[in-house]
């Protein structure tokens, strides 16, 4: 399996070094397994097929009959066939070519589109999309069928749509444990097209600099007069303010610890509170849960920093990012690589975890999660595996971060490698508590 970006190039090789004077190469694509390229070395001769869909987008070399395949769309993404034969043998390889697209990275609570990249589908066309090797929605045109299932657990139950003439799928009101890795097959009468998506559903987060004075909105344009908000901090639900239209009273508590004195302002007209001189503090806000003539909105407070922890190990060795953390029942795991922070790990439970190979298949074989701490294990690592990895862990009541960056430690004979695992910039995990607030 090979999986590239929509509009790169993409190289198949045959795995020889040579092709023999004897040797005639052919490429071909599809379930028919249409010829689009060939190299009769004897004659010198390298043809390519006349299909539209290729025109100028093949290049083989002649020394090893390598295939390069350049602006890769979903009409050529599928199976390829690569044959040599000679007077001596015969050999054969496969490949399947995957269009990728980047990362779409969402707040939770917003829709993510899904799109086929196809204008319009064929009379015979299926559509088949999974997520963790699970069928969630299918697009039958010969049967004229359009289809959503709900996975075991009902993830998805009322939150799939199809566009019946793309195949377009669209997620709504999206859920961090809809992260991961969604697949698309298009079949025809004559071929397999493949797309693979990476989605990464967040937290909205409100970051800002020590010392910053932060406003939590709640959305309400002018309170009623007999509206009333309560703002309340962390699981404990304590009270830390209160505006009361009816009696025109406004009161503020400084907390157990007294970490709110003198740092709190509400807006009688819309019930915001404002947190002035913010120590160490960083933002999340979660979605508002309406309950009758009652809303409760929830905000995330960060206590501490993420900073990056490092970890050094050797070609070929297993190296395990330890989270030191223990994770709750409810609690969902989620690892990213790279820039793009793509998904290669998933923890929901002890039974329900799930391992992407990422892009390339780097990963392919080589993931190890531990739910109950949270710990990630790469074996047998390689210098593309060397980069930055994130973890998030989402509960009920708290979210935690951390970042690591892996590297090779070059000098094995350092004093400071000691063993096959170093770590340095150790910082302790944030914690989110939540802060909320409610109008009666």
């Amino acid at each position: 399996m090979v999986s590239v970006s929509e509009g790169n190039s993409v190289t198949l090789k045959t795995g020889a070094t040579k092709i023999l004077r004897e040797n005639e190469v052919l490429w071909m694509f599809g379930s028919q397994d249409t010829v689009i390229a060939q190299i009769y070395k004897k004659a010198g001769n390298i043809s390519y097929a006349d299909d539209e869909r290729f025109r100028d987008k093949l290049q083989l070399d002649h020394q090893t009959g390598d295939l390069t395949i350049s602006d890769i769309q979903i009409p050529i993404s599928g199976d390829y066939q690569m044959k040599i034969t000679g007077s001596r043998l015969t050999k054969m390889k496969r490949f399947k070519v995957i269009v990728r697209e980047d990362t779409q990275k969402i707040t939770e609570g917003e829709p993510v589109h899904l799109q086929t990249g196809v204008t319009e589908l064929q009379e015979d066309d299926l559509i088949l999309w999974t997520f963790e090797d699970a069928l969630i929605a299918k697009v039958n045109r010969e049967s004229s069928e359009n289809s959503v299932y709900n996975v075991n657990d009902e993830r998805f139950k009322g939150r799939l749509w199809l566009d019946e003439r793309t195949g377009d799928l669209t997620i709504t009101n999206t859920k961090s444990t809809d992260s991961g890795v969604y697949e698309l097959q298009i079949k025809s009468s004559n071929e397999v097209s493949y797309k693979k998506f990476n989605v990464l559903v967040c937290l909205n987060m409100l970051k800002h600099t020590v010392g910053d004075s932060v406003t939590l909105q709640t959305d309400v344009t002018e309170l009623r007069n007999d509206g009333r908000i309560l703002w309340k901090f962390s699981d404990k639900d304590i009270l830390i303010a209160e505006l009361n239209r009816a009696t025109n009273q406004t009161l503020f508590y400084e907390g157990p610890d007294g970490r709110f004195r003198d740092r709190l302002q509400l807006n009688q007209r819309t019930g915001d509170l404002t947190i002035r001189n913010t120590s160490r503090l960083q933002f999340y806000c979660s979605s508002k849960i309406p309950c009758y003539n009652v809303q409760v909105f929830l905000f995330y407070v960060v206590l501490g920093q993420n900073k990056e922890k490092t970890v050094s190990g050797m070609e070929g060795d297993s190296v395990t990012l330890n989270t030191d953390i223990e994770i709750q029942e409810d609690g969902l795991i989620l690892w990213m690589f790279g820039p793009e922070d793509c998904p290669i790990a998933k923890g929901e439970t002890k039974e329900k975890i799930s391992t992407y190979d990422d892009a390339d298949g780097r990963f392919r074989g080589k993931l190890n999660l531990n739910y109950e701490s949270g710990s990630l294990t790469i074996t047998n690592t390689r210098t593309e595996h060397t980069g930055v990895y994130k973890l998030q862990v989402i509960c009920s009541r708290e979210t935690k971060y951390k970042t690591f960056r892996f590297e090779y430690n070059r000098d094995i004979h350092s004093p400071y490698c000691h063993c096959h695992q170093l770590y340095s910039c150790v910082a302790s995990l944030p914690f989110i508590t939540p802060l909320q607030f409610q109008t009666i």
